[in-house]
């Protein structure tokens, strides 16, 4: 059964959450500025998600890292966010995947990638207990890449906290084989919106872009 402090909350926002469109959601909206030059998109890209309460690290490569002993579990949470690709059949063999519910998919995922038309691109990071988040889009150039989310409340059948948090990873698979030396620059988005008014806006900025701004 859900929290009880949970159910306070999604009281709540009911009503706020119905209004909100792209904007932010009761502190879970987080952006940067994206990337001016990623001239290529995808809209809803193959991808795959794991989630951990655990506060240590879904996906590394060699040796498990370690924090410092009495670091706090927000605080090793923090520490695993991370952005990193896969560019290989090498480097996907160098993974290895916490024991969460989807691994073997995961794992499935990255060795079923035709590394010669792709590139994994691995977002990892911190999310409070009672949202999740659908990927919208990515897009990317050969030095940029830029991830789009909606981030929602989870089912409220679901048990969680307000105040605590959670490990998720997002693998994304980008059509093209990037270098990642190359790659210098991130952007993500995530907000309250959903992902057919998020991917219905950023093409309209495109059209307006290639007809030079006219409206």
């Amino acid at each position: 059964m859900p929290s009880t402090t949970r159910r306070r909350t999604l009281q709540r926002v009911a009503t706020l959450l119905a209004g909100v469109g792209l904007a932010g959601c009761s502190g879970e909206s987080s952006s940067t500025y994206p990337p001016e030059t990623t001239d290529n998109v995808a809209f809803d890209p193959e991808s795959h998600s794991l989630r951990s309460s655990d506060p240590g690290p879904i996906l590394w490569s060699g040796d498990r890292p370690t924090t410092q002993p009495g670091t706090d579990d927000d605080a090793r949470r923090r520490h695993w966010t991370t952005r990193r690709f896969v560019a290989d059949a090498d480097d996907a063999a160098a993974i290895s995947i916490a024991d969460v519910d989807g691994a073997a998919d995961a794992r499935d995922f990255l060795d079923a990638t035709d590394y010669d038309a792709a590139t994994v691109y691995v977002d990892q990071a911190g999310i409070r207990e009672c949202f999740t988040q659908d990927l919208c889009h990515v897009r990317w150039s050969e030095t940029e890449v830029d991830t789009d989310y909606a981030r929602y409340y989870r089912d409220a059948d679901v048990a969680c906290e307000t105040d605590a948090r959670d490990v998720l990873v997002t693998l994304i698979r980008i059509p093209e084989a990037l270098d990642p030396d190359d790659v210098s620059s991130y952007g993500s988005s995530r907000g309250s919106g959903t992902c057919e008014r998020s991917n219905e806006h950023l093409r309209r900025r495109r059209n307006r872009s290639d007809d030079g701004g006219a409206r």
